[in-house]
């Protein structure tokens, strides 16, 4: 059975943290994989995931569970020890964001290859682990037919809430998932859920930005991009996501989602459609209503093939698109404040 070992502190101190004996260690580093789960004030979430992952048929990986200053923090004693794989917890003592636990994450993972896992998923098909792995293969055989030595992963995620804006949730999110077809992806960035890459790719494109407390996948994708590393969807290996149940809570992702939005675009000038986006306050209030209702428009008809009734959420959809270019709009005024009060400084 997998041995069970707990970590704390900051990323310098992981290598030097408490290990559980050198089991571990061996078994670690014979593993294929690593799955990697993030998690912050999600403790019953992460449990119930941590219950499916166990039940994988197929278990050749290790599992590497970063806690990002939960309060209270992930208690080694409700993650038990007899697991058919090894399993790292890892905690931070504040909460850092998403991307400095992931990076935390791939530090401390002994895989070659690197999975990602959001802590709010839902893997409920015994055999995921099995059909990620062998779609991960055909993803290798799509990226040598296209010259590409180095590629990152994705297979579909599906929103498992039923509710008029948990279902909102799942179309304005998942956008990716509703293709049916194995693709290369040059036009977005991929989800870090149900996402897997080798560990070289980190090398050749750096770690995920801490400076981003989210969208530090979308930043990450575009570098991707920008060094050659291929993006490739492969449906298949589906992984359930607990959706936002509320209109708050709707609203408060994406107007988060948005803020973002100007630092990424400025960060990667040549992204895919990048002349869609407004570059400052004044052009954000005159695109507002077209670039919202085109968005909107855009996602509808992404997914009408495999979901004919999205129809029916179109007032949601059209709210969370409001919320981010909402958001956007806050960021690109600050921005412009401090350029004019360096300007007037002069």
């Amino acid at each position: 059975m997998g041995r069970f070992e707990k970590r704390e502190g900051e990323v310098p101190a992981m290598r030097a943290g408490v290990d559980s004996g050198g089991e571990h260690s061996r078994k670690a580093q014979s593993k294929n994989a690593s799955i990697i789960i993030p998690v912050y004030n999600r403790t019953d979430d992460l449990l119930k995931l941590l219950a499916q992952l166990k039940v994988q048929n197929r278990n050749d990986f290790e599992l590497v569970v970063v806690d990002d200053g939960s309060c209270p923090p992930v208690s080694e004693s409700l993650i038990v020890s007899n697991y058919p794989f090894p399993v790292l917890l890892i905690r931070h003592h504040d909460q850092r964001g998403i991307a400095a636990a992931r990076n935390t994450g791939i530090a401390s993972s002994s895989g070659e290859l690197v999975v990602f896992i959001d802590s709010d998923a839902c893997v409920a098909d015994p055999d995921w682990y099995e059909k990620h792995m062998r779609l991960y293969r055909r993803a290798e055989d799509m990226a040598r037919k296209k010259n590409k030595t180095s590629y990152v992963f994705h297979s579909e995620v599906y929103g498992i809430s039923e509710s008029y804006i948990g279902r909102v949730d799942t179309y304005a999110n998942w956008l990716g998932s509703c293709m049916k077809k194995a693709c290369l992806i040059r036009d977005r960035h991929v989800p870090m859920n149900n996402t897997s890459m080798h560990r070289s790719v980190f090398s050749a494109v750096g770690m995920f930005d801490e400076e981003f407390r989210i969208s530090e996948d979308i930043e990450w994708g575009f570098r991707c991009l920008s060094h050659g590393v291929a993006l490739i969807y492969v449906p298949g290996a589906p992984v359930g996501h607990y959706d936002r149940n509320t209109v708050g809570g709707v609203w408060d992702h994406y107007y988060r989602f948005g803020q973002y939005t100007p630092k990424v675009r400025a960060r990667h000038p040549d992204a895919p459609r990048s002349w869609l986006y407004p570059k400052n306050i004044f052009q954000a209030v005159i695109l507002f209503l077209p670039l919202t209702f085109l968005k909107t428009i855009y996602i509808l008809m992404q997914w009408i093939p495999q979901s004919p009734w999205v129809f029916l959420y179109t007032p949601g959809i059209y709210l969370a698109n409001v919320a981010s270019f909402w958001g956007m709009c806050k960021t690109l005024r600050a921005i412009g404040c401090r350029k004019r009060q360096k300007h007037i400084s002069r």
